[in-house]
């Protein structure tokens, strides 16, 4: 058999092969930075253990014959191995390692033979249909377009995997060749007698494991190296397909229309799947009750008959409350996907403005991040349900039960797998189409206005052309020019003389406070009034000083409106703001308001902005206009009353009737929470790792502190459970360890 090692090599050159298949793309369906470092490192690797896969394979036969006469040798061996071990006076352990050695080395030569001849037989297989011309597409639309890009990402993934399977073949292939190389340096100094072995027999069957593991690797990763070359061609030749179309490709009225007659049909028939799911979920959360009721007081676990059949139906409910979540998640999918095409369709005809882009660019990336979190989300749910899995499984798997008991376990087990195979299957081609079409919108909305860029670029001034503008006359009258510079400079005037009115006005206002003894509210209005009188004294003044008259003033109505309504529009904006609330009222001077999100007294209502100082002790300065544009709570404007939620969760094993008794002990208990309106609980939900409630309660703002409460019924509630016996459980996890090195060559392919 001629020697493989060169094979290992020219596999690893396939990365390149990819990086560069790749690169070109706009949308990088594989991380080629990943790929290339990998094939980097993997190439490093290569070089470093060519020489010993070499010294390691040279003298051990491989040939098809060889193979199969020294499987038969081993299983003579085998056949005589309980004879042999007794008359060369093995002990215990010397026997199991013995026979041990003699099964691993039966087993991979086994799978070395299968896989050589599974290889002669496909080595004159050529790969002619990915090598072959492009085909000829005489009506190309974007329907084809996005099923090529689909089937590349697809093709993408599976490279990924097999580069992660190829380079833990290498890996494993290390540990292998430095095994066979200790193994051989020990047999050569106890053949010198530097030192001595126990047992030369033993040691040979090692190195000779070693060594067929060695081969066996080697032979893997020739193989991987044809997956590598089919999916590489295959890539290749979709790009170029998709290449020799994009410039031709179509997207017609009519092609619209189809799409969303299908994806409306899709939405009719998912319609009515959701409602019989529906009627499924009645039946079986009404089969549920019954067996919670026939089950009474008693837990879940020692299994009975009772128990295992409230089991079981708790297992069907939890299917078709899965069961009917997928199908309106995948209703809503559909609907976007509808909006989804509406939207492509004006992008591919240029019918939307640049703004419109930029919005549909922006949602089309919050919408990618979400449905990434959502997948990462049901693939943690997959999880879970593999654990409880498991978990049935090994108490299905228990002698002690029988008959019933494990009939209904064994009904749980089919309902849990069918959560994996019809819900979370579903999601997993679900999900990743739908981002796919996503990031289809963002890359062409980001082409698109790539465009609109380069239309909408202006030239920059020199210094001549400002200064000139600078000095361009805008109109003149009798005995006076107005320049653009005279005009800056009267705007700057202006701006300065609103700051002096601010600092008189305020002066004014405390002035009055100390002197008069006036309320806040009359101080206040004083200084506004004060204020705007003082800002239209220092503006006649300024215009006075620049020599421009008020006749002057009287041609440039447009160009005030025009500066009002783009530089000065916040503060005109905030002032009329502020009259507003002055006038209506919504609340006033140490009122407790929420205002999206800011919580606090109001300490100050001025002309442009309201002071508020939180709980934190913090003074924020909201401008008038966001409590227009903002829900303003005011919690102490008619009533003073407020609603909190305290959530509790407590272990599966607990009564949950018994918890909501002793929680609503507690809240009633509570001297500072009202009687009206009355508190109440609620059992809000099955968690991960507790049962949750929440405890609603009302209390006054002006007698008692809202985390004060909450502190001490979170006191009372941790001592009433323990006095109980209830739990309040912690989130736990469960991690199995898998050696590495127990795995067979063969489990890997």
């Amino acid at each position: 058999m001629p020697r493989k090692s060169g094979l290992i090599f020219a596999a690893l050159l396939v990365f390149l092969t990819v990086s560069r298949a790749f690169g070109a793309e706009e949308n990088n369906e594989i991380a080629t930075d990943y790929v290339t470092n990998l094939q980097n490192e993997i190439s490093k690797d290569v070089v470093k253990l060519r020489q010993s896969i070499e010294l390691e394979l040279a003298d051990i036969k491989l040939e098809s014959l060889d193979v199969a006469n020294r499987i038969q040798e081993i299983a003579a061996l085998v056949s005589t191995a309980s004879e042999d071990v007794v008359a060369w006076g093995y002990t215990d352990e010397e026997r199991e390692k013995y026979t041990r050695l003699l099964s691993e080395i039966s087993v991979a030569y086994s799978a070395y033979g299968a896989l050589f001849h599974g290889n002669m037989r496909t080595s004159g297989t050529s790969l002619s249909e990915e090598n072959s011309s492009i085909e000829t597409i005489t009506s190309p639309d974007i329907n084809i377009s996005d099923a090529m890009r689909l089937e590349i990402n697809r093709t993408s993934q599976q490279l990924e995997n097999q580069a992660f399977y190829l380079q833990s073949r290498l890996s494993k292939l290390k540990l292998d060749i430095a095994e066979a190389a200790r193994l051989r340096k020990e047999l050569e100094d106890a053949k010198s007698g530097e030192t001595s072995l126990a047992d030369t027999r033993t040691h040979l069957l090692e190195l000779e494991s070693a060594r067929i593991r060695v081969a066996l690797s080697q032979i893997q990763i020739r193989d991987l190296r044809k997956l590598f070359e089919h999916n590489v061609s295959e890539i290749q030749r979709l790009r170029n397909r998709l290449a020799s179309i994009q410039d031709s490709m179509t997207f017609s009225q009519e092609l619209l229309n189809d799409n969303l007659e299908k994806l409306k049909k899709r939405i009719d028939e998912l319609t009515l799947e959701m409602s019989n799911a529906r009627k499924s979920l009645d039946s079986a959360n009404s089969s549920l009750v019954k067996a919670r009721a026939a089950l009474g007081s008693a837990d879940v676990t020692p299994l009975t008959t009772a128990s295992s059949t409230y089991i079981s139906r708790n297992a069907r409910v939890s299917y078709w409350e899965y069961m009917l979540a997928l199908i309106e998640e995948e209703i809503s999918l559909d609907r976007d996907l509808r909006n989804f095409w509406q939207i492509r369709y004006k992008l591919f005809h240029d019918e939307l403005s640049g703004d419109e882009i930029w919005k549909i660019r922006d949602e089309a990336q919050t919408k990618v991040l979400g449905l990434q979190r959502r997948l990462e989300g049901i693939r943690t749910l997959e999880n879970v349900t593999l654990k409880q899995i498991d978990n049935i499984q090994a108490q299905a798997d228990t002698e002690e039960i029988s008959g019933i008991i494990q009939q209904n376990l064994i009904q749980a087990l089919d309902n849990h797998r069918k959560i994996i195979a019809d819900v979370f299957n579903r999601y997993e081609s679900l999900i990743p189409k739908s981002i796919f079409y996503q990031q289809r919108l963002y890359i062409e909305a980001n082409g698109n206005l790539s465009a609109l860029r380069i239309a909408e670029k202006v030239g920059s001034f020199s210094y001549d052309t400002v200064i000139g503008f600078l000095n361009t006359e805008l109109w003149e009258g009798e005995g006076y020019s107005v320049t653009v510079s005279k005009l800056v400079i009267a705007i700057v005037v202006f701006l300065s003389s609103f700051f002096l009115s601010s600092w008189g006005s305020n002066l004014l206002k405390r002035r009055i406070l100390r002197s008069e003894k006036s309320s806040i509210s009359a101080a206040n209005a004083i200084q506004r009034i004060t204020f705007y009188v003082l800002w239209i004294v220092f503006v006649l003044i300024s215009l006075n000083i620049l020599k421009i008259p008020l006749t002057a003033f009287a041609f440039m109505g447009g160009a005030i409106a025009v500066g009002i309504g783009f530089g000065m529009q916040n503060i005109f904006n905030n002032l009329i703001s502020g009259f507003i609330v002055i006038f209506s009222r919504p609340f006033k001077v140490n009122d407790i308001v929420d205002v999206a999100g800011t919580q606090g007294t109001v300490i100050d209502i001025g002309s442009r902005s309201t002071k508020i100082k939180t709980w934190d002790g913090f003074d924020v300065v909201l401008p008038n206009r966001y409590f227009l544009e903002n829900s303003v709570t005011n919690w102490t404007g008619t009533d003073t009353r407020k609603r909190e939620v305290l959530k509790i969760g407590v272990s599966y094993d607990s009564d949950t009737r018994r918890v909501e008794e002793l929680l609503m002990e507690v809240v009633k208990g509570h001297s500072k929470i009202l009687k009206d309106p009355a508190p109440f609980v609620v059992f809000k939900d099955f968690a991960d790792s507790s049962l949750n409630f929440e405890v609603y309660y009302w209390f006054d703002l002006k007698q008692a502190s809202g985390m004060k409460i909450s502190s001490d019924m979170r006191h009372h509630i941790s001592a009433l459970f323990k006095k109980e016996g209830i739990e309040i459980p912690f989130p736990q996890r469960v991690v199995h360890v898998v050696n590495d090195n127990d795995n067979s060559g063969e489990n890997l392919l």
